[in-house]
């Protein structure tokens, strides 16, 4: 049996993208100069569990990236949506918004996902730190990096103003005392410890908010919670 023979042939270079024929692609004709860099790595960090151990931010301070750990290293580029992640280092939401259909996106995207706008480029708006629940679960198991907050409240709220939803704990809140509706606010953890993702805010009550009484469903998830709670002093 003859072997196949493999092309030698070298494939012609890939042409550049035309801006002029695609208005909404960026494109980037020099590497920029990531000089700002912060690390977090330390000795304990190994090739486990979920961890992010540096950001970088290019000189004219429009570009982010950072450095993940997800059992291995992985270098996590925010590109164009580097606004979103410069904002949260500053205690920022910055969300976009269509000029032709008036949707908001947080997070951030970088065209319109409204199929009429066909891909129109978005614009950046700051966004309200505040909003409504939309829906939630109570989660009894997580991964390893959240484990010793179990069981935590994980919403999906819709921020004042936003057409999506965004997904994010509800802290300062006993679990079973979450509701649909509930109004809620955005609270950022130290600005020293912000890493421009969105581990850097959670929700937590809106001032003046109070839970309704117990009822059978809150007690049923409250006995649910119980031997979680004891789990976790375990770890």
């Amino acid at each position: 049996m003859s072997k196949k023979k493999i092309s030698t042939k070298k494939e012609p270079a890939t042409p550049p993208v035309s801006k002029t024929k695609n208005p909404n692609m960026h494109v980037t004709t020099s590497p920029p100069n990531m000089k700002q860099v912060k690390d977090f790595r330390d000795d304990e960090t190994k090739e486990v569990g979920l961890k992010i151990v540096d950001y970088w931010i290019s000189e004219d301070k429009t570009l982010y990236q950072s450095h993940l750990h997800y059992d291995q290293l992985y270098t996590w580029r925010m590109g164009e949506l580097s606004p979103y992640s410069l904002g949260l280092l500053e205690g920022k939401l910055m969300g976009t918004k269509c000029p032709k259909c008036g949707d908001v996106f947080f997070p951030a995207r970088v065209n319109c996902w409204n199929l009429d706008c066909k891909w129109i480029k978005t614009e950046w708006v700051e966004i309200a730190q505040k909003g409504k629940v939309h829906t939630y679960t109570v989660a009894g198991w997580s991964g390893r990096s959240s484990l010793k907050r179990l069981p935590f409240v994980l919403a999906y709220v819709i921020l004042d103003g936003v057409t999506t939803a965004v997904a994010n704990e509800i802290r300062e809140i006993q679990p079973w005392d979450a509701e649909f509706h509930m109004p809620v606010k955005i609270k950022f953890v130290p600005k020293e410890t912000r890493v421009g993702a969105i581990s850097d805010f959670y929700f937590v009550p809106a001032d003046g908010w109070k839970p309704s009484p117990m009822n059978p469903e809150k007690e049923r998830i409250k006995k649910l919670c119980e031997p979680v709670y004891e789990w976790v002093k375990t770890l």
